[in-house]
């Protein structure tokens, strides 16, 4: 090939942008990236990567590099020219043009390189590393160990916090049951617990399972109740109740599923189960139900309500992630001769459902890459927040502007969010995902049980349509799953670090503070302390600084009776 995909400067950027997050899985936001270059392609990564809240610029301290000229410098010579300033943190080079061969330029120059991941080759020389990341060059053979040591190597607050809980001895010993998306991330989570003392099983359904990372976790020694674990059973139910029949002493949860599961059909587990933590926002939603009706037995943790998660996770994690596997599945960058359904992001009407977290940030994210947003919200006060940030705002879904949108996206977490009528109320060739998700956020089964049929394009890829004459077809993305963990690799790296740290203060809280059965909030220190640890690893601060609560109700710096308007005879 001796061109780029395109000449469309935006999709370049674009598909560059893609290029980096599904080979890297790493974070945007809050990262430190550099464009080097000069023309069209160029300022659209700029202006791209800004809107996805990037810091721009710096070279020495750089995560990304994207080369990107207008052709009037050698990509070569600009990899070389880095090469020169690289230092002993990897550095990834991102290049699209057929002609550079990064990888070709440093090797003559007498760098080492070995494949640190599916289309990632790292480079070292002389304590120097850098990493190249070319569209033109074909991957080698994905490998679920690669995978899980190169999230490990990107989850430094984790790391330190699994090392804390592994001096204090409260997990040695400790059986930890962990329930969440089976992926790299998750598997590097259950061995930094297993690191602590603690024995560690893993639970994760079919649909959420990388079963090559499945088989990599349990080959590492760990239990995994799923898809190509040692031992695993056939069905999820039956994996989901063999986790809970292990008896675990800690459960990290997502979804509640495993929590409501043990209070209803596996009440033995309570027996044991000291304590959980729950993950998502759909999962805190029954616990909450739970607890009104009194019928919640255990201390619950709600870790998803927690700062360092919810304002993260949700919004830059989920947000980056399903906007850009909908892109990908949308305008593939590995198979460009794909062209069914093919439609760019650039000027594309995208509904958004859902204004919370989640919504946000898919808004933010479609919008970065050019989409005009719609959004539609039944809370009015999130809905002006919407119209505030500058998106279109819908009332319903009989709204004139429904007739004009191209991608539906439900960031809702609730049943039926998609249901028939807007199913049937779309337009021909409209592409329906869900982001983040629950079972059924579109109600496929009513869709079935009026006579829609389905026809499968593609793994993550299906046509549904209406039994009208002529028929009607809508394109609904990874079976309606969350997009971004059924048809990507989930969240990126640094946002799950964010996470997963919470999680492990939320597993020390749950040891040491003998909490009563009920739903509680994270300790606002572990959230400070969380987000601390990330500012000095991450974003280069030697030192930050906790406030101390001045230990008054509502923490008022000064007592209550210091006011503005007192009268001179009382000072």
């Amino acid at each position: 090939m001796s061109a780029p995909l395109s000449d469309n400067p935006r999709i370049r950027a674009q598909r560059l942008i893609r290029l980096a997050a599904a080979r890297t899985n790493l974070l945007f936001a809050g990262t430190r990236i550099e464009v080097r270059g000069h023309g069209d392609v160029a300022e659209a990564l700029r202006g791209v990567l800004s809107g996805f809240g990037v810091r721009l610029g710096g070279t020495d301290r750089a995560r990304l590099v994207f080369l990107a000229d207008d052709g009037t410098a050698d990509p070569r010579a600009l990899a070389a020219e880095f090469a020169v300033a690289a230092g002993e943190t990897l550095t990834l080079l991102v290049s699209d043009d057929p002609n550079t061969r990064i990888s070709r330029a440093l090797t003559a120059r007498g760098w080492a390189g070995a494949e640190l991941r599916a289309g990632v080759v790292g480079f070292a020389r002389e304590g120097r590393a850098i990493g190249a990341i070319e569209m033109f060059v074909t991957p080698g053979a994905d490998n679920a160990d690669d995978r899980i040591d190169w999230a490990w190597t990107a989850m430094p607050a984790t790391h330190a916090l699994a090392d804390d809980l592994s001096g204090s001895g409260l997990l040695r010993g400790r059986r930890v049951g962990v329930s969440l998306v089976l992926e790299p991330k998750t598997a590097a989570l259950a061995l930094a617990l297993r690191d602590t003392g603690a024995e560690v099983a893993v639970f994760s359904a079919v649909s959420e399972t990388d079963p090559a990372v499945a088989e990599a976790l349990s080959a590492r020694g760990v239990r995994v109740f799923a898809p190509g674990g040692a031992g695993s059973a056939e069905t999820d139910a039956d994996n989901a109740a063999g986790i809970l029949d292990w008896h675990p002493d800690l459960l990290i949860d997502d979804g509640s599923h495993l929590v409501r599961l043990a209070h209803t059909e596996r009440r033995g587990t309570l027996e044991t189960l000291r304590g959980a933590a729950e993950e998502t926002t759909s999962g805190v939603r029954p616990l909450v139900e739970m607890a009104a009706e009194g019928e919640l037995r255990i201390p619950v943790i709600a870790v998803n309500d927690a700062r360092t998660k919810g304002l993260f996770d949700n919004l830059h994690g989920t947000g980056q992630s399903c906007v850009l596997a909908i892109a990908d599945l949308l305008d593939p960058v590995e198979n460009p001769g794909r062209t069914l359904p093919r439609r760019d992001v650039i000027g594309a009407v995208w509904l958004v459902i859902g204004y919370g977290p989640v919504g946000q940030g898919v808004a933010r994210h479609a919008a970065a890459l050019g989409a005009q947003v719609l959004v539609l919200e039944r809370d009015p006060v999130r809905a002006l927040a919407a119209a505030h940030d500058g998106y279109g705002v819908v009332s319903s879904i009989a709204d004139p502007e429904v007739d004009t949108v191209d991608v539906v996206v439900s960031a809702t977490g609730v049943w039926h969010t998609v249901g028939l009528d807007l199913l049937t109320r779309v337009r021909e060739d409209t592409v329906i995902a869900v982001a983040g998700g629950i079972d059924d956020e579109i109600a496929l089964d009513d869709a079935h049980a009026a006579g829609w049929t389905v026809r499968r394009v593609e793994p993550d890829l299906s046509a549904w349509s209406a039994p009208a004459t002529p028929a009607k077809i809508v394109y609904v993305l990874a079976d309606g799953g969350g997009v971004n963990y059924t048809a990507a690799e989930g969240n990126p790296i640094e946002v799950m670090d964010l996470s997963f740290a919470t999680q492990l203060v939320a597993l020390r809280q749950l040891c040491r503070d003998g909490l009563e059965p009920g739903l509680h909030p994270i300790d606002t220190a572990a959230e400070a302390e969380v987000a601390a640890l990330v500012l000095e690893q991450r974003m280069g601060r030697t030192a930050v600084d906790i406030p101390t609560d001045p230990g008054r109700v509502g923490g008022a710096a000064q007592h209550w009776s210091t006011h503005r308007y007192r009268s001179e005879s009382s000072v």
